[in-house]
């Protein structure tokens, strides 16, 4: 039976709505977000603008896990999510702006955990304060964390500015300058010397705004604990991408996230020192076997601990020159000159002195994520773009390709992909699954990604707090700048 067949009024149908207005301002979070301020300069690129929204003969991965299910509709009460259900049970309120989309699926907006709004890898390594809010919310990622930032002021003016409506983009979590220790020879980090400088540039930070940082593979256990203790007093949590410090060791001092998976975790190296870095870490791991017993140990100790794990599949990807090829929508993206310099590092993939990741440790990355989620493991997703020609929002939607071929079902990637990334933020209750009373965060797209997982590319329209963006519109706007601004 068609919704439009339905009473538009009668006394059930009133108690249920009722009964569902209740039940959503008593799951409604204290921590709700507003819904975002269409000005004059975002209007463009809204194609749904109404108090009340229908979804109707959707297909619906919720981001719970949950089998998908057919013939679903979705109402969307303001910024929040009214009801779920059949098409042919769901009431809809007579108010609704109606949007009949057979053939289309509805997910979660994305949660994005390793995202960056500079580009990286090339020699003008420029910022994406324009094109990266464009293209993350385009291909649906409603919340990201930025995990490291360039020019840490530009993405706290970038966030305040999506805030007040002068530009689309997802809700940010900045995690301020990378953090490191005396011996890093990386410009972009904030070398440490002692706990009270850690102390001190923590502080200074979270003062400043940032909710997250995250230390880098040149630090002591010691001196990570420092910065792990000044965040926590500030309410602020700590990510990283390591390498002197091993996952087991950064989770006893209590780590809120950690970074790669795999390529990354050097207690698998061979005679690793205490406190240093391994000069072949990232490589060696293409000789460690992940079916192995000390390393299922190992990934069981991990999982028990509760440490979350992002993962990062679709850039390291990127360094694989027997497998990856280029997309060629992506590349669109790019400003001209930054184009030619990234297919002429593309071209030299493989050759000396470069990460190289074989398929064979790409294959083993997989194993060992999928092993970590079989364990009871927290895993989320972040996109890590690169010069390697990897953009944001096109490297977010390729990680549910990467889980998919690692072996997880469609239902499960996008649970990696939403609810998990939303558990390892704090923000569960609020975002990352389509239910009643969450937000209304919600990515339509052409087609069924649990078949064709090439169909999460055709976004049509995202939801972020109950306004619609239309995606193509987004896409335009940041064609070319990306190396540009």
């Amino acid at each position: 039976m068609h919704p439009s067949s339905f009473p538009k009024s009668t006394t059930a149908s009133a108690r249920i709505l009722a009964g569902l207005v209740a039940i959503v301002a008593a799951s409604t979070p204290t921590n709700a977000q507003p819904r975002p301020r269409v000005t004059d300069e975002v209007r463009p690129f809204i194609a749904v603008d109404a108090p009340m929204v229908a979804l109707t003969h959707v297909r619906l991965i919720d981001g719970t896990g949950a089998t998908m299910r057919n013939d679903q509709t979705i109402v969307i009460d303001g910024t929040r999510i009214l009801a779920v259900g059949p098409s042919a049970t769901t009431a809809i309120p007579v108010q609704a702006h109606v949007l009949d989309r057979r053939g289309f699926t509805v997910v979660p907006g994305f949660v994005g955990l390793h995202e960056h709004t500079y580009f990286g890898g090339v020699q003008r390594l420029t910022q994406m304060s324009t094109s990266a809010p464009l293209l993350y919310l385009a291909f649906g990622v409603t919340t990201a964390m930025t995990a490291g930032s360039q020019l840490p002021y530009h993405e706290l003016s970038m966030q305040r500015a999506i805030d007040a409506g002068r530009t689309p983009g997802p809700r940010l979590l900045i995690a301020g300058p990378y953090l490191d220790g005396p011996e890093s020879r990386n410009p972009m980090t904030r070398a440490l010397t002692s706990d009270l400088e850690a102390q001190r540039v923590v502080g200074y930070w979270a003062d400043e705004g940032v909710t997250w940082v995250k230390v880098m593979g040149n630090m002591s256990r010691a001196r990570m604990g420092a910065v792990i203790r000044a965040a926590h007093a500030r309410g602020v949590r700590v990510t990283g991408h390591l390498c002197s410090v091993s996952f087991a060791e950064a989770a006893e001092l209590g780590i809120d996230a950690l970074q790669h998976g795999f390529i990354t975790a050097s207690e698998y190296v061979p005679g690793k020192k205490e406190d240093e870095c391994p000069p072949d870490n990232m490589r060696v791991q293409s000789n460690v076997d992940v079916g192995s017993e000390p390393v299922q140990a190992s990934i069981r100790a991990l999982a028990r601990r509760g440490t979350p794990v992002v993962s990062t599949l679709g850039v390291y990807e990127t360094f694989a020159p027997a497998r990856f090829v280029m997309d060629t929508a992506a590349l669109a993206m790019l400003a001209p000159e930054t184009r030619r310099e990234v297919e002429e590092a593309n071209a030299r993939l493989g050759s000396a002195g470069g990460l190289t990741v074989s398929p064979g440790l790409l294959k083993s990355m997989m194993r060992w994520e999928r092993d970590f989620v079989a364990a009871g493991g927290l895993l989320g997703a972040g996109c890590d773009p690169w010069g390697t020609g990897y953009l944001p929002g096109y490297g977010d939607v390729r990680n549910f390709e990467m889980f998919r071929e690692a072996g997880f079902s469609a239902e499960t990637a996008i649970q990696i992909m939403t609810y998990n990334g939303a558990r390892i933020l704090g923000m569960e209750h609020d975002v990352g699954a389509v239910t009643v009373g969450r937000q209304a965060d919600l990515v339509l797209v052409r087609g069924n990604p649990a078949v064709s997982a090439r169909d999460l590319y055709q976004v049509e329209l995202v939801f972020r707090a109950g306004v619609g963006y239309d995606s193509q519109k987004l896409r335009a706007a940041a064609r070319g700048l990306v190396g540009l601004r």
